[in-house]
């Protein structure tokens, strides 16, 4: 059966496009050679960080009555919170709309592919859910440069599906794509520095050609057919990175590759304009489950290899541990764990690993790595999920509080000196639209939006339907009344829970507990 042509892919202009179907990877083209975006003159990295973060979308297809599932879809688009750049505020709404129209479009093709293959072939024999599931992930994202990387996989029948890799790397002064012309300014060596730098990394690795030296010079050598091999990368703080997606450079068996050619150790192959000095702190994501990186730990002009490994147990069909690998030095961290997250964060000159496992009822706990390049230490870990976390100095923890109910918080947050997330202010934003409504009267102090008092009490009727806003997690929470009061409640943590004294389960009809 013949499988769906797919979308028409959106052809970009100034901005970055997606140019890859669901059947293989390439970065985005545009129409015209754009000229190097700035002066290649030195300059030290700058410190403005973007507010990035991705707007997830997801849905499932089934047939008879939900007991087939037809498709299942993930993907994201870029939320871009930094308004200070309207040029790349721009660039990345024409980049969402792009890139909506087009995997919307797929998705009604292998909706229509799939409904076809069930009603041919019937429930024993259908192959599916097909699938199409990106997530979209950023490697830099300051005043000069917004890259973002996205990782697919597609399935549409057969006895497998495909991983690929897309990139779109964003000019941020301008909004105009960036070239890897503008980053790599010498490609004479490129060919043979990518082949020994993937060797390195992947000494079994197998390839189409005679050397792996002749597949790179594919992709640099000019040429006119329409199907001329492209590069797909991402630019890092500190060099370039290079994907490669199933059956790019060799089977299908030996999976992706990924390899990070870094400023420090060919510095006379890079534009000094992208990277100056590379000290500064920063936080750059890996990709998967299964998360490999590059990086020199010591400025010594090797580069260090990071990765990290998940541990299945066929007994309790599980994951039961996973591996932190650097340089060949192992720590193996024995926990469950259903999915990993893995962060790569330079701050206060150390470098450390957070890596987010979820277990039971998607909770999240984040451990702590000190990384050197000859040695991993296990520092702690804290319970909370990770939210947009590209600045070291400025991120935020989502996490459970247990005040009068149960519901996710968001902490803000610095990398401390032991590598440790701390709190900058205890006062928690209450995540969460649950509510609790009084069966007496209670009284409370009324405060502004800032949560400032105001130095007036205010007694609310019973009946009175509270929205939870905000809370230290020990003495007070403040929320919303249903006649649109802000007011403070004085409470204190243990069991009974409390409010103005008093146990709060006098007070209303039921607390929202978990567990």
């Amino acid at each position: 059966t013949a499988e769906p042509t797919g979308a028409a892919e959106p052809t970009p202009t100034e901005v970055a496009e997606p140019t890859a179907e669901p059947t293989g990877a390439a970065e985005p083209t545009p129409t015209e050679v754009a000229e190097p975006t700035a002066e290649p003159t030195p300059t030290k990295a700058p410190q403005a960080y973007l507010d990035v973060a991705f707007d997830a979308y997801w849905d499932n297809s089934y047939r008879d009555d939900d007991k087939v599932e037809l498709i299942r879809t993930r993907y994201n688009l870029i939320d871009l919170r930094t308004l200070e750049y309207p040029l790349l505020t721009d660039a990345v709404n024409k980049f969402n709309e792009s890139y909506l129209t087009f995997v919307q479009s797929y998705i009604e093709e292998l909706e229509e592919f799939a409904i076809y293959n069930y009603q041919e072939y019937g429930e024993e024999l259908y192959l599916g859910p097909f699938a199409y599931e990106s997530d979209m992930f950023v490697r830099r994202a300051d005043e000069m440069v917004l890259s973002v990387g996205e990782y697919v996989h597609s399935y549409e029948g057969g006895v497998h599906g495909l991983d690929f890799f897309n990139a779109y790397n964003f000019d941020v002064q301008t909004g105009k794509p960036i070239l890897l012309t503008d980053v790599i300014v010498d490609m004479s060596d490129l060919a043979d520095i990518l082949a020994a730098e993937m060797l390195e990394k992947y000494p079994d690795l197998m390839y189409w050609t005679e050397t792996l030296q002749e597949e790179f010079v594919e992709y640099i050598t000019p040429g006119d057919t329409e199907y001329r091999l492209e590069f797909t990368w991402t630019l890092e703080y500190d060099g370039v990175t290079f994907y490669f997606s199933s059956y790019e450079i060799g089977n299908y068996a030996q999976g992706t590759q990924q390899v990070t050619i870094l400023y420090q150790e060919y510095p006379q192959i890079f534009s000094d304009f992208y990277f100056g000095e590379t000290e500064e702190d920063y936080v750059r994501k890996a990709v998967g489950d299964n998360g490999c990186l590059s990086i020199d730990l010591d400025a010594d002009g090797v580069t260090d290899h990071i990765s990290i490994s998940r541990n299945y147990s066929v007994e309790t069909d599980c994951y039961e541990s996973y591996e932190v690998t650097v340089n060949g030095n192992t720590y193996l961290q024995d926990v469950f764990n259903y999915s990993l997250e893995v962060y790569l964060v330079k701050s206060g000159g150390n470098h450390y690993l957070y890596v987010q496992r979820m277990v039971e009822n998607d909770y999240q706990i984040v451990s702590v790595f000190k990384i050197t390049a000859d040695s991993v230490e296990f520092v702690d870990e804290f319970g909370g999920g990770l939210i947009s976390f590209i600045n070291p100095r400025d991120f935020k923890v989502i996490k459970m509080q247990d005040m009068l109910s149960t519901y996710p918080v968001l902490a803000e947050c610095y990398v401390g000196a032991d590598g440790m997330p701390v709190e900058k202010d205890g006062i928690y934003e209450v995540q969460s639209e649950i509510a609790i409504t009084s069966t007496v009267e209670i009284t409370a102090e009324l405060v502004d939006e800032e949560g400032l008092m105001l130095g007036l009490s205010y007694t609310f009727p019973a009946g009175t339907t509270f929205t939870f806003k905000k809370t230290d997690g020990e003495s007070f929470i403040d929320m919303l009344a249903d006649d649109g009061q802000l007011c403070r409640f004085e409470t204190s943590p243990g069991w009974p829970p409390t409010v103005n004294g008093m146990n709060a389960e006098e007070f209303f009809e039921m607390l929202w507990y978990a567990g």
